[in-house]
C-alpha cells in the first residue's frame, strides 16, 4: 500500500504540468497532461469500440502513455529548437509550421526521447508490484512502438485530440492558429476510421472537407462521427473547470474537474486489479472517466452546496468539518442533485448511439447509487482521491485542513483496500 501511494502522488503532478506546445504557444492558463490524457482516453473508448479492439486494452494505453512524462516532463516537437526566446514565443511565427526534420535526424532524436522516456517511467513503476508494473509497461512500450493495432489506434488518437485542442486555443484562421498541427497529425494518421474522423474534424471547423479528399463518408457514419466529436468537445469544457471543493476554500490554481477523474481512473485500476474485480477492469475504469461528466451542464457541486452561507467569515466556519445533515434533509438533496445530473447526462449524451448513451447512464447511476459492486467500489474511492488531493494541498498550503475530508472518508468508506489506503495516508502525511 506504501508503495501504491507514492505511485499515485508522484502521478498527481501531472494534473500541474501544463503541456509544453501550449505554453511555448503563449496559450494563457493551458491543459495539463493529465488533462489531454482523460479526453484522448475518452476518445479511444468511444472511437475504439467502432472499431471493435479491446477496450479495455485501448483505454489503458491511453491512460497510460504520457505517465512518462512525471520525470521526462512533457515533449513537443517545438523543443528541437534551440534559439526559442524565453518566455513563450505567441508571435513566433516558426511555430505556425511544423517541424520539418530528415528521416535520419528524426528517428536519432525519436531514440533520444524513448530512451528519456523509458528511464523515466521505469524510475514511476519500479514500487509497484510485477502485475501493475507489466501493466503499464506493456501498455506504454505498445503506444511507442505500435506493437498491436489498439497501440497504433491510441497513438494516432493523440495526436487528433492535440489538432483538436489547437482549434479549439487558436481557431481556424491560419495567421492566427496552430495550422502545423494539421500537418504533424496527417504524417501519422492511418487508420481508416480516423482519417474519417479528421474529414469530420475538417468539415466541422472549415466547413469543407479536406482538399483532394475524393471518397465521401456514408452518412450514418459521418453523423455518428459527427456526435463522438461534438460529445469530445462538450467534456473538454471540464479540462479547465476547478474543483468547487477547493475555489470554496481558497486553493490557488486548484486541480480541474478532469484532473480529479484522471487520478481516480488510475486509483481503480490499481485497487481493481484485485481478484473480485480484475474481470471488470474496462467497466470501473469508464466508470471513473464519466462519473462527474455531468458538471458540464451543471457545473461542479459539493455537498456543501445547500448549506453555504455567503459570508466569507460564516463560510470559513462551515467548512472546518464535514456536514452533518438529518436523515431526511441527505434523502432531499440526494434527490434533488441525483435528477439535476440525470438531465444533464441525458443531454450529453443525447447525441451518442443509443447503447453508448445507455452505457454511460447506467455506468453513473450505478456509481451514484452505489447499486452494484463496482459502483461501491468506485464511489469509496471517489472519496479517498478528494482526501488524498486534500492532504497533497496541506503541504502546499499550510493553513489548509484537509480535517472535514478526514470526516466523510471513515463516514463513508469501510472496506479493506480503503481501510488500509487510510492507513498509510496517516503514515504519509503525519
Amino acid at each position: 500500500m506504501k508503495k501504491n501511494l507514492k505511485f499515485l502522488i508522484e502521478i498527481n503532478k501531472l494534473k500541474e504540468m501544463p503541456r509544453t506546445g501550449w505554453v511555448l504557444m503563449g496559450v494563457k492558463n493551458p491543459e495539463t497532461v493529465a488533462e489531454h490524457t482523460f479526453r484522448t482516453t475518452i476518445a479511444a473508448w468511444l472511437l475504439g469500440r467502432k472499431k471493435k479492439l479491446n477496450i479495455e486494452r485501448v483505454m489503458k494505453i491511453a491512460l497510460f502513455h504520457d505517465l512518462c512524462e512525471v520525470y521526462a516532463g512533457d515533449m513537443t516537437p517545438f523543443s528541437y529548437f534551440t534559439d526559442l526566446p524565453k518566455g513563450g514565443i505567441k508571435k513566433e511565427k516558426k511555430l505556425m509550421k511544423w517541424v520539418r526534420l530528415s528521416k535520419k535526424d528524426r528517428e536519432k532524436r525519436g531514440k533520444i526521447q524513448l530512451e528519456k522516456e523509458k528511464k523515466s517511467l521505469l524510475r514511476l513503476i519500479k514500487d509497484l508490484n510485477p502485475r501493475l508494473k507489466r501493466d503499464i509497461f506493456s501498455c506504454w512500450s505498445d503506444f511507442e512502438q505500435g506493437n498491436t493495432k489498439e497501440g497504433r489506434f491510441v497513438k494516432q488518437l493523440d495526436k487528433i485530440e492535440a489538432l483538436i485542442q489547437s482549434i479549439e486555443y487558436f481557431g481556424t484562421d491560419e495567421k492566427l492558429s496552430g495550422t502545423g498541427w494539421w500537418e504533424g497529425t496527417e504524417e501519422v494518421v492511418d487508420d481508416p476510421l480516423l482519417l474519417d474522423f479528421l474529414k469530420v474534424i475538417q468539415k466541422k471547423f472549415y466547413g469543407k472537407l479536406p482538399h483532394g479528399s475524393a471518397k465521401k463518408i456514408k452518412p450514418k457514419k459521418e453523423k455518428e462521427l459527427e456526435n463522438i466529436l461534438d460529445f469530445l468537445l462538450e467534456i473538454g469544457k471540464l479540462k479547465r473547470m476547478p474543483r468547487l471543493y477547493w475555489t470554496i476554500r481558497e486553493v490557488k490554481d486548484p486541480e480541474s474537474v478532469v484532473g480529479h477523474m484522471f487520478t481516480l481512473a488510475l486509483m481503480v485500476w490499481i485497487f481493481g486489479t484485485e481478484e473480485r474485480l480484475k474481470d471488470n477492469m474496462g467497466k470501473i475504469l469508464k466508470m471513473a472517466l464519466c462519473h462527474e461528466m455531468s458538471a458540464v451542464y451543471t457545473g461542479d457541486t459539493t455537498p456543501y452546496d445547500s448549506i453555504l452561507p455567503k459570508g466569507k467569515k460564516q463560510r470559513k466556519e462551515v467548512l472546518k468539518r464535514w456536514q452533518r445533515l438529518p436523515k431526511t434533509e441527505k434523502a432531499r438533496i440526494f434527490i434533488q442533485d441525483y435528477k439535476k445530473e440525470l438531465k444533464a447526462f441525458e443531454k450529453l449524451t443525447s447525441k451518442l448511439e443509443p447503447s453508448v448513451r445507455e452505457e454511460i447512464i447506467q455506468l453513473w447511476q450505478e456509481y451514484r447509487t452505489r447499486s452494484s459492486p463496482e459502483g461501491h467500489f468506485v464511489s469509496q474511492l471517489n472519496v479517498l482521491a478528494v482526501l488524498l488531493q486534500a492532504l497533497l494541498y496541506k503541504e502546499k498550503h499550510k493553513r489548509f485542513s484537509p480535517a472535514p475530508m478526514w470526516e466523510w472518508a471513515f463516514e463513508l468508506s469501510g472496506d479493506p483496500i480503503s481501510s488500509n489506503l487510510m492507513k498509510e495516508m496517516k503514515k504519509r502525511f503525519y
